[in-house]
């Protein structure tokens, strides 16, 4: 079989079009950064008998509180990181970073080395990246119980929520009223929950 120039110069220029791909991999970068997939307050549950989601509040050193009147509510969006393992958008279960609305800040514990049991803590500090974050910025989102929320915990595996105590409200520190993190002895998850529903 033979080949004209012309033939040989259209799959030379065929083989150089398919092999110099950018923005393929620029659409790759792209589509793997954090982006959102639900929006509301960060929320608890509390009581035996629960009857409404609670807000959060956010104090002036950025720590996140309960049970402070004078501690605003704050909106925050459950990014998905699609660099992140175990994503199943179909049955609205991601796992990703926390950012409080409208920021580049994202939801942080502030102490991811304590013993694992805890007390962990909350607070708003940079998001150190917009693909991968760090253990101490990554949330899981749904599970079999629904849209809970946990922290992956320092190994990134686990599911920790906040602190109850034996009425089922959550466990504060005393004099910042900074929520506790942990589930050594029993903890409840978060919700992120639309205005319309506190």
């Amino acid at each position: 079989m033979k080949f004209s120039v012309s033939t040989l110069a259209f799959f030379a220029a065929a083989a150089h079009s398919a092999a110099v791909l950018p923005r393929a991999d620029n659409a790759t970068s792209t589509s793997s950064a954090c982006k959102s997939v639900h929006t509301g307050y960060l929320t608890v549950f509390p009581g035996e008998q629960p009857s409404k989601h609670i807000p959060v509040g956010i104090n002036g050193q950025n720590q996140v509180t309960y049970g402070v009147e004078a501690d605003q509510k704050f909106l925050v969006e459950f990014q998905t990181c699609p660099s992140l393992p175990d994503q199943a958008p179909n049955l609205d279960m991601y796992n990703g970073r926390i950012i409080k609305s409208g920021t580049t800040d994202c939801l942080t514990v502030s102490n991811p080395t304590a013993p694992s049991g805890g007390p962990f803590f909350l607070e708003l500090a940079a998001c150190q990246s917009d693909t991968n974050p760090p253990a101490s910025q990554q949330w899981e989102y749904g599970n079999d119980f629904g849209a809970v929320v946990f922290w992956k915990g320092a190994s990134e595996k686990d599911e920790v929520g906040w602190t109850d105590d034996s009425q089922s409200n959550p466990v504060v520190e005393q004099g910042t009223s900074r929520i506790e993190l942990g589930c050594a002895e029993s903890c409840s998850s978060f919700n992120i929950t639309p205005e319309d529903q506190l």
